[in-house]
This record gives C-alpha cells, sequence and structure tokens, in this order.
C-alpha cells in the first residue's frame, strides 16, 4: 500500500497518540518493580513507541519521570523521523533528595543515597525494561536539577551505564561543589569514548549581572546553580575529554524552574543530529541509487548505536514507490524486498510488494503477496485487490 511522505521520514507511519475505544487518549502506562536494593516499590511512566511487533527501540530515561514524562513523550513523538522512536522511562521519585544526591551533607538527613539508586538502575531497572520492554540497547539518561547532579554523577562514575547523558540546570553546587572538583581533575582522564553529553544552562542571573560578573556573586543563592555549571562547561572545554561528543547551551530567556522542556528538546535534536535521512536528496539526481544511499545511512545509524539499525517501514516503502515511480523498477524491487526480509510480519509489505508485482504483470506472484498479506491481517483493501486480480 503506497505512502506518501512529504516531510522526513516516519512522521505518519506512527500515530502520536494511542486512542481507546473509550476515547481516551493514552501516550503511556504505568507500571512497578519491587527493589529489594531500595527496599521499595518503586513506579514508573513508560511510553513504548506504537511500531511493529519486531522493532526495538533506544530507551531515555527521565529522572523526576512524574514531572517531565508528558512533555518527553510529546517531544519524541513531534520529532519521529528527526529523532528516533523511543521508549521512554520516568523514574518516579519516592525520596528525591536521597536518591538523586551523590553525598551526604548534614542539613539533609536523608541525603547521600545516590549510588545506592544507580545501583537500583543498574541491576534492578535496566534488566527489568530489557525483559518486559522492546528495548535496545542504546540508553540515554536525562535529568534537571538534583536530576542533572545525578546525570553528572553517572557520566563520571558509572560512564558506562548509559551511551549519552542530558545534564539541565545540574546542581553542582551540591556538598561545597565536590563533584564539580572531581570532574575538574578528572575529565581529561576518564574513558568516555562513543558517549554523548548535552548541558543546558538557565539565565538566573539579577539584571545587570553577565556570566563573568556572576562568578563573584557568591551571596545570592539563586546564581548557585550558574556559578556551579559555568566552570563545569569550562572545564569539559579545557579537559577536552577523549571521545566525548558534547554541547551545551545557555538559555538567556529560561529560569530553573522553566528551562527543563526547552533544553530536553535540544538536548534530543543534538543527540540524535545524524539520525534524519531525507528523501529530497535525490531531487533532480536519478543517478543516485536509492538502495544504496539508504543502506550506507543505516550503516552509519547502525555504527553510532552500536546494534542493527533497520530502515523504517514506512521509508522503505515510500522509496520503493518513488523508484518505481521513476521508471527504476529493479531498485523499487530491491526495495520492497528489504521490507519483507526486515518486516516477515507486516501485512502492508506483502500488499506493497502485490501491487508491484501485478504492476509489472507477474500474476502468480501477485496473488501469492496479496494472500499472504491477507493473512496477517484482513484489510478491505487488499482483499479487493485480491478479487479484481483473480478474476482478470
Amino acid at each position: 500500500m503506497k505512502a506518501f511522505i512529504t516531510f522526513v521520514f516516519s512522521i505518519t507511519y506512527l500515530s502520536a497518540f494511542a486512542q481507546k475505544a473509550d476515547n481516551r487518549i493514552v501516550i503511556g502506562r504505568v507500571d512497578t518493580i519491587y527493589s529489594t536494593i531500595l527496599n521499595e516499590k518503586r513506579t514508573l511512566m513508560i511510553h513504548v513507541p506504537s511500531g511493529n511487533k519486531d522493532e526495538h527501540y533506544p530507551v531515555l530515561y527521565l529522572l523526576d519521570g512524574e514531572e517531565h514524562f508528558h512533555s518527553a513523550v510529546g517531544i519524541v513523538q513531534q520529532m519521529a523521523g528527526v529523532i528516533p522512536d523511543m521508549i521512554i522511562v520516568g523514574i518516579v521519585n519516592t525520596v528525591r533528595d536521597r536518591d538523586l544526591t551523590p553525598t551526604h551533607v548534614t542539613d539533609s538527613k536523608t541525603s547521600g543515597g545516590g549510588e545506592n539508586f544507580l545501583k537500583f538502575i543498574e541491576d534492578e531497572l535496566i534488566p527489568y525494561v530489557n525483559a518486559h520492554y522492546p528495548a535496545a540497547p542504546y540508553r540515554v539518561l536525562s535529568g534537571h536539577s538534583l536530576g542533572g547532579l545525578t546525570v553528572v554523577n553517572t557520566l563520571l562514575n558509572h560512564t558506562k551505564l548509559f551511551n549519552a547523558y542530558i545534564a539541565i540546570e545540574p546542581s553542582l553546587w551540591w556538598d561545597n561543589k565536590k563533584l564539580l572538583k572531581q570532574a575538574q581533575k578528572q575529565l581529561s582522564s576518564i574513558d568516555v569514548s562513543k558517549k554523548s553529553l548535552f548541558v543546558a544552562i538557565a539565565n538566573n542571573m539579577p539584571p545587570g549581572v553577565d556570566t563573568i560578573s556572576v562568578m563573584k556573586d557568591t551571596l545570592n543563592s539563586n546564581t548557585q546553580v550558574t556559578r556551579s555549571v559555568l566552570p563545569f562547561v569550562k572545564a569539559l572545554k579545557d579537559a577536552r575529554p577523549k571521545g566525548l561528543r558534547w554541547s551545551y547551551k545557555f538559555y538567556p530567556n529560561e529560569r530553573h524552574g522553566t528551562v527543563e522542556l526547552n533544553a530536553e528538546y535540544d538536548a534530543l535534536r543534538y543527540l540524535f543530529n545524524y539520525f534524519p535521512f531525507s528523501e529530497s536528496q535525490f531531487d533532480g539526481h536519478p543517478e543516485l541509487n536509492v538502495d544504496s544511499v539508504l543502506a550506507a545511512h543505516f550503516k552509519m545509524l547502525s555504527d553510532n548505536f552500536g546494534y542493527t539499525v533497520v530502515p523504517p517501514e514506512s521509508l522503505v516503502n515510500s522509496l520503493a514507490y518513488h523508484c518505481w515511480g521513476i521508471n527504476k523498477p529493479k531498485e523499487a524491487f530491491s526495495l520492497f524486498k528489504r521490507n519483507i526480509n526486515n518486516h516477515p510480519q507486516s501485512a502492508n509489505a506483502f500488499d506493497s510488494i502485490g501491487e508491484f508485482y501485478a504492476g509489472t504483470g507477474e500474476k502468480q506472484k501477485a496473488i501469492e503477496a496479496y494472500t499472504k498479506s491477507l493473512s496477517l491481517q484482513e484489510t478491505v483493501d487488499t482483499r479487493r485487490k485480491l478479487k479484481e486480480l483473480v478474476g482478470k
């Protein structure tokens, strides 16, 4: 069945939301896991893309999940094709100061449980998600404020746990800037090869204060985040950590409490800026072999992700019809066949190659393809095409 895509791929191949029979719009589900490490039940907010059953997805782990889950789902769904479709795991807080602080301070009785919390994530949560959801082995950790502090702690001390890190206004002032001081000493020597990092900085400065003079403003508690994040960015610039792909952004019109939404969007755009595949590159270039260009792009993605990334069915389908339309039937066939191989349980893939066979005069192969499509999913359109073909 022909699919038209006017922007980058997969804008139309996934629904933005799932709609239930009672007209509820559902963007995810609530799950729970009992942690023996933390000795408590933890609540998770889970979003899974509505793709084919054989697809697996990178996983975005969100700290302060109850605050940021809904907006993250919106961003990932809206930007489908520009960034990859992702499973989103929002980790709901129980004792926030305990879990999101790596060290204990005297004015917070429950603080300092960060290492135990990361042990829960590594030994219990990630294995649970991998076992119960179609998770690919590419993971992103995102956190804001104390969550950002946890992100930096994970990058420095548990580097291999995630592939990419999003630190939004990280509270590196914590415990007399202990983690910041560690970063300043160790960033040049830690192994962060093939890791990615995005740091967001809000404008918490009073009017008339710039990023240079704010470092002297030690009496204003509102600037303490800025006074710790700016040195962290400087440390990254000075250390040039080997293999780390990183960037940062200053948000002059956002405060600590408002920056998360824009920063999450920018971070995901940066982390996956190599991801989009644009069909417009073929405009005016009939000499290009579409299947070869597609294969090269997804080999690059696979190298970056560390596992085989399969082109979305809708993209391949659209490119196949494009090739067929410009009288390149061999390329069209290879693309239709690619979808059959990659998505053997897709009724639409067999319907599309059935149309190709019918259009090229291979009646029996078309009948077989339509019949296979209907065995996977009964549709009025495919049934009509099969009846018309058999009746000829």
